[in-house]
């Protein structure tokens, strides 16, 4: 539908140096003539987004920017920091699956550990204003984290291991890679099969070089950007 297409154009404006959060948007006729469609495609357009939550719309004075969905954070930045820094408060961890292995070959040589060896295999998804934006596939090996529960899985891994166990990630190894929605990812996120996810894997390294974290992560990037920001 042509509005879709509208409503994507302003919210990558949005989500550009274009717009500050609080920034008033151009009117509905401004828009409708500068994108060359009529001014109800606007409105329904713009509708999506405030439904989205990424503008507000207030009566007599315009549509205004509440937030944007291109997170800033570097590689050691957790999800919930991710929220906290932007003011994004109803954001949820749901554990979906929590389980004890034996780490299978593959995964214990990422993991640096003998094959055998005792891991957890948790399932994550990340929800915000009710919508999925992310799953979240991680191994972490038990021997580091006995304790570990789905309590603090809820939560903030990385604040877990750095305040509970005396564990800091000092670096973090990621690779990008598009791939299309299987058939249970579309299910979990809630978008229509074969749609294009980014899939991010991530290895996290501690202060004496041990893999404490093996993830695969599935990005809904219509919903949710993280963006780094690398400098000299």
């Amino acid at each position: 539908m042509i509005y879709k297409k509208i409503a994507d154009e302003i919210k990558f404006r949005i989500n550009s140096e274009e717009y500050e959060i609080g920034d008033i948007l151009p009117s509905e006729k401004a828009l409708a003539q500068e994108l060359q469609v009529s001014v109800m495609t606007v409105r329904k357009a713009l509708a999506q987004l405030a439904d989205e939550k990424l503008i507000v719309k207030r009566h007599g004075s315009g549509s205004f920017v509440a937030r944007k969905i291109n997170y800033h954070g570097g590689e050691l930045d957790g999800f919930n920091y991710q929220m906290n820094i932007v003011g994004v408060t109803n954001y949820v961890n749901k554990v979906i699956e929590f389980s004890m292995l034996d780490a299978p070959p593959a995964i214990a040589q990422q993991l640096k550990i003998e094959t055998g060896e005792k891991v957890y295999y948790i399932r994550r998804i990340r929800i915000i204003d009710d919508i999925p934006i992310l799953v979240e596939n991680s191994y972490i090996p038990v021997a580091l984290f006995p304790w570990l529960s789905i309590g603090n899985m809820e939560q903030s891994k990385f604040n877990y291991f750095r305040k509970e166990c005396n564990i800091t990630i000092l670096e973090s190894h990621r690779s990008y890679t598009p791939v299309q929605a299987t058939k249970e990812q579309a299910e979990l996120l809630q978008v229509p099969p074969n749609s294009l996810l980014l899939r991010v894997q991530s290895v996290s390294y501690s202060q004496d070089n041990k893999v404490v974290d093996l993830s695969d992560i599935y990005q809904n990037t219509n919903k949710y950007i993280v963006k780094h920001i690398i400098r000299r």
